[in-house]
């Protein structure tokens, strides 16, 4: 298992219940857990998400941005 350290992570999704907040937050630190990653330092990575996006069920909205982020990063 691979060692992640991730100093920040900023998730700005309107629209969006501090539970549901917190519920993403989870997700998202899960999936980039569970995913095999190479060694790397990335100062910043950003994921754009379109409109529909953040209307979609939380975990979809997860594995969006856990597949942003692991794009960005090889």
């Amino acid at each position: 298992m691979n060692d992640i350290q991730i100093d920040r992570l900023v998730l700005d999704v309107p629209g969006l219940t501090v539970a549901q907040a917190g519920e993403l937050a989870e997700r998202v630190g899960k999936g980039l857990g569970a995913a095999s990653l190479k060694q790397g330092s990335f100062d910043t990575l950003n994921v754009d998400l379109n409109e529909q996006a953040a209307s979609r069920n939380l975990p979809r909205l997860a594995e969006e941005i856990v597949d942003s982020i692991l794009k960005q990063i090889g």
